[in-house]
C-alpha cells in the first residue's frame, strides 16, 4: 500500500460505522493517523480499537458546536496537528415530503448539514492558525445533486453540503486548504439496509425484491463496497488532489449515466 497520507492526521465524523469507517481504515492503511468521532458512544472505541494504533475515538454530537470546539483541541493536542478534515455525520428519513414532519426535516438537515457546517467551520480555522494548507472532504450524495422519491429531507440537507463546499472551497483556497465533495450513490452501508427495509414495509413486497430493483438500475450491476468509495476520499485528502478544489465528486457505479 502507498503511503499517499503519510504523517497526515484526520478527523472523521461519524467515523465508527459505514461510510467512515471504511474512509478511517483506508486513510491509516495509506500512513495517517485518525480520530473517528460519532454520536454511537458505545461504538466509538470499539471502532478506533479496530482501526489500529494510529487510530482515537471520541463520543460527539455534530450539531453540538461547544463539544465539537472541545473535540477539535483535543485532538490537536494529542496529535500535535490536524490536516484532514471529513464531515460525514449524516441520517436518513424515509418519507414522501408531505408525510414529513416539520421536527423530523429539521433534525435530517441539523444533523446532516448543521453539523457539516459546524465541523468545518472549526476545523478550518484551525486548518487555517497551522499555516500547512488541508483537506475539506465532505460526504453529500448523489441525491445532494438530483432529487428523488421519500428523500426530501435529506437531499435537500446534500444539496445544501456541496452550496456549503462550493463556499469553503472559494474561501479557504489562498490558505492552500481545499473543500470538495463526494457523493455516493447506492452503497451496501447499513443506511440502504434500513431503507431497504422501510421502502419494502411501505410497498408491501420484500426487501430483496426492493434491493433488485435498485440494483437493475446500475450499469455495475452492484451496490458500490466501501473499498470501491473510500479511494475517492483518499484521492481528495492526499496531495494528488492539490489543485482540486470546489468539486462534487460521484461515485455511483454509472447510475446517473445509465
Amino acid at each position: 500500500m502507498s503511503n499517499l497520507l503519510d504523517g497526515k492526521v484526520a478527523f472523521i465524523t461519524g467515523g465508527a460505522q459505514g461510510i467512515g469507517f471504511a474512509v478511517a481504515q483506508a486513510f491509516v492503511a495509506h500512513g495517517a493517523s485518525v480520530c473517528v468521532a460519532d454520536i454511537a458512544s458505545d461504538k466509538v472505541e470499539q471502532a478506533a480499537r479496530k482501526i489500529g494504533p494510529r487510530a482515537t475515538g471520541v463520543a460527539l454530537d455534530v450539531t453540538n458546536e461547544d463539544a465539537t470546539i472541545r473535540a477539535a483541541d483535543d485532538m490537536v493536542r494529542h496529535f500535535g496537528r490536524v490536516d484532514i478534515v471529513v464531515p460525514n455525520a449524516g441520517i436518513l428519513v424515509l418519507k414522501h415530503v408531505v408525510d414529513t414532519s416539520t421536527a423530523e426535516f429539521r433534525k435530517v438537515v441539523d444533523v446532516n448539514l448543521t453539523g457539516a457546517f459546524i465541523t468545518s467551520k472549526i476545523f478550518a480555522r484551525k486548518l487555517i492558525e497551522q499555516g500547512r494548507g488541508g483537506r475539506i472532504v465532505l460526504t453529500s450524495s448523489l441525491f445532494g445533486l438530483r432529487g428523488g422519491r421519500e428523500n426530501g429531507a435529506y437531499s435537500a440537507a446534500k444539496f445544501g453540503m456541496v452550496g456549503l463546499m462550493e463556499c469553503l472551497a472559494a474561501e479557504l483556497a489562498s490558505h492552500n486548504i481545499t473543500a470538495n465533495c463526494v457523493c455516493p450513490g447506492q452503497m451496501d452501508t447499513d443506511m440502504i439496509r434500513q431503507l431497504f427495509r422501510d421502502r419494502a414495509a411501505m410497498r408491501g413486497i420484500s426487501e430483496t425484491e426492493v434491493r433488485k430493483a435498485l440494483e437493475s438500475r446500475i450499469p455495475a450491476g452492484h451496490l458500490g463496497t466501501m473499498d470501491e468509495l473510500a479511494g475517492t476520499y483518499v484521492y481528495l485528502a492526499s496531495d494528488l488532489s492539490r489543485y482540486v478544489t470546489g468539486q462534487s465528486i460521484v461515485v455511483d457505479g454509472g447510475w446517473q449515466v445509465g
